[in-house]
């Protein structure tokens, strides 16, 4: 029997997988099953690509020895998968033996003899995400080019579980993260002891980088001393709750005063007091200051996963280390004043993370000329601007009005911009974005708040844009040709809405080299003068259409200009200001 055929109920069994809440394993390891069955063969494997390494990973395989496979790492360019995933191709190999791209250390490692093998590229939304393999042929001597069309139909399926594994998963760790913030954060407006804080952003600590195992050390105020006075996944006996300042990790952050992130203990020259307490060899040490003193180390080692940290947990913790700074603070406040400063160095710390969470979008993408401006007009605001990246000639942009002001418009807006960027990388239709969007926004925000979205989604090969409005003020289109501005509006209720059903209109423009489009939230059309009169929209297209051929980095300076100057420029913004220009190719 040289193969079977794919059957509908095959595929049906699948697809209902993927579409499931059953675990990715799981539905990998159906797959590979299934692979082994119809092509025939003696095993399968899926390989993953991890990017920091640039290399692929054993992630899943079936047959004999498959269980010895697991994590083992095949480099880019080497072997049959590592040149799969260099040039993305299909390969097959029908005479292993004598073939010198078979790379031979895998058969060796876990005593395999391959005879034959074929090999094709895992593609998700034009990333790559891995290979998938099969060896040996039974009752047949080789491998056939009808092979590789069934074998890529598969891998297809497999490429998007995992595409979208990620993105939920990742849609949930920036969700679990916002709301772990906003528990410390509320927790800082009312802190009856250091002791209630530190339990509170202790657990905070562990929902948010799932480690098993965490430590805080104080300097005490009255002696001087160091002790560990907060831990988790371990304990010590009475005399190494005392710890030595001059040495061990905490000892060098003492000294250099600097955050310490740690990826391979064996790979830094430090020294380590109590090295066989720690199963992983990567941690974080934070130093905490006051007034320019440390004093307190926060620490974490042992991630779950077993994997080791990198910068994003990095960024988490001093947000976390910035709260216990502020609590520190709050609580030896003597009078209201000081504690008006502890809020207001809190909302800095805000408007810090949120800016950082704007993306730094580059001025030319695939052709496009892209520039963006974002003011808030409090130290967090509640507007948002973001650009997708789907294939090479595929672009979604983005920009967001979140109704209200302060700490709730901006974790909502941040929430909303996750839910956001998910659903428009997952989904091909702007208004099937947005309305899935408003779902899970009205299924996981319990508050009545509201989000109003432009979404457009440029198709550069093409030359047309998609867009969709929920409910966002009416946006710009110049056209080249005619050398006027039209407007850009749709059918749509801003998201949040907790109305069962309602429409979310497309329309499609075709665009020619040129054409400039104008996205802006209403802080700019309504900035106000003192006689209390309105920018307004007119004034807006005189500079769009005076100033087109311009290139978009003067525009963007002119409309600025032209709006402070209207405002008065020692007038404080009203409303925050977002601009997105976008010239087309």
């Amino acid at each position: 029997m040289s193969r079977k055929e794919l059957t509908i109920d095959r595929i049906f069994q699948i697809t209902s997988i993927i579409n499931s809440s059953q675990s990715l394993q799981s539905l990998l390891f159906t797959i590979m099953e299934t692979i082994k069955d119809v092509l025939n063969v003696e095993g399968c494997s899926l390989l993953l690509y991890v990017k920091e390494e640039d290399c692929l990973v054993f992630h899943t395989s079936s047959g004999e020895k498959s269980d010895l496979l697991t994590s083992l790492r095949v480099p880019k360019g080497k072997g049959i998968a590592g040149l799969t995933l260099s040039t993305l191709e299909p390969i097959i190999a029908n005479d292993a033996e004598n073939d010198p791209r078979i790379y031979r250390e895998i058969d060796k490692s876990v005593g395999f003899v391959t005879r034959n093998l074929i090999c094709v590229p895992m593609i998700a939304q034009g990333e790559i995400q891995g290979v998938v393999e099969a060896v040996n042929t039974k009752e047949r001597d080789l491998f056939e080019k009808s092979d590789l069309s069934l074998l890529q139909s598969l891998s297809d399926m497999a490429a998007i579980a995992i595409k979208n594994r990620i993105l939920m998963d990742e849609l949930q760790s920036k969700f679990n993260e916002i709301n772990c913030l906003l528990k410390v954060s509320q927790a800082l407006r009312n802190i009856p002891s250091m002791e209630h804080f530190l339990e509170i952003a202790f657990h905070a600590t562990l929902d948010l980088i799932q480690v098993e195992r965490f430590s805080f050390a104080y300097k005490s105020r009255t002696t001087g001393n160091w002790r560990l006075v907060k831990t988790y996944g371990f304990s010590l006996e009475p005399e190494y709750i005392h710890i030595d300042a001059d040495n061990g990790v905490i000892g060098h952050i003492i000294k250099t005063g600097k955050p310490l992130l740690v990826t391979n203990t064996e790979e830094v020259d430090l020294k380590f007091l109590y090295p066989g307490n720690y199963i992983s060899k990567s941690f974080i040490s934070i130093p905490i200051y006051i007034n320019d003193e440390i004093i307190g180390v926060l620490s974490v080692s042992d991630k779950k996963n077993r994997k080791a940290f990198d910068k994003s947990d990095l960024s988490l913790l001093l947000i976390i280390s910035n709260h216990i700074v502020e609590a520190y603070k709050s609580l030896l406040a003597k009078d209201q004043e000081k504690k008006l400063e502890a809020i207001n160095r809190d909302l800095q710390i805000a408007s810090k993370i949120q800016m950082y969470s704007l993306p730094v979008i580059p001025k030319n993408i695939h052709g496009l000329e892209v520039e963006a401006l974002y003011q808030s007009s409090k130290e967090i605001g509640g507007d948002f601007y973001d650009m997708i990246y789907h294939a090479d000639n595929e672009i979604s942009a983005i920009i967001a009005d979140v109704s209200g002001k302060g700490i709730s418009a901006a974790l909502f807006m941040e929430f909303s911009k996750t839910i956001l960027a998910g659903e428009v990388s997952r989904l091909n239709s702007p208004s099937e974005s947005l309305q899935n969007s408003n779902r899970i926004i009205k299924e996981k925000f319990n508050y009545m708040m509201l989000v109003e979205v432009m979404l457009i989604r440029i198709f550069i090969s093409e030359k047309k844009i998609i867009y969709s409005s929920a409910g966002h003020n009416r946006q710009f289109y110049y056209r080249q040709s005619t050398k006027k501005v039209e407007l850009l509006s749709g059918k749509g209720i801003p998201l949040g809405t907790r109305m069962k059903e309602f429409e979310i209109s497309e329309q499609v423009i075709h665009y020619q080299t040129g054409d400039i489009i104008v996205l802006y939230t209403d802080g700019i059309t309504e900035t106000m003068n003192r006689k209390k009169e309105m920018f307004g929209e007119e004034r807006l297209i005189e500079i769009i259409e005076n100033n087109a051929d311009k290139p978009l980095s003067e525009m963007k300076t002119l409309i600025k200009n032209a709006t402070d100057q209207f405002r008065g420029r020692s007038e404080m913004l009203e409303d925050d200001y977002t601009l997105m220009l976008i010239r087309l190719n």
